[in-house]
């Protein structure tokens, strides 16, 4: 999260919630962490937070693969 920079693609936050406001905070507060705004995707309301929270099922199993090694999910568009 710290250093998005650092990795060969580059990653997606998924923002999901009701408040717009909320959203655009935590789309700054990614900013100062250095995330580029093209990076932070809205998937819109909270029910789609659903579905991205699922893909921290996958996490785990990637990492030992990959000996720990720094990742991140990112959409390919």
């Amino acid at each position: 999260m710290t250093a998005p920079e650092t990795l060969a693609t580059p990653p997606t936050a998924c923002l999901s919630g009701d408040d717009e406001h909320a959203k655009r905070t935590v789309t700054d507060l990614l900013g100062d962490l250095g995330w580029q705004p093209a990076w932070v995707e809205d998937m819109g309301d909270i029910t789609t937070a659903r579905a991205t929270e699922a893909v921290i099922l996958v996490v785990p199993h990637i990492l030992r693969r990959h000996d720990f090694q720094p990742f991140a999910v990112s959409l390919a568009r």
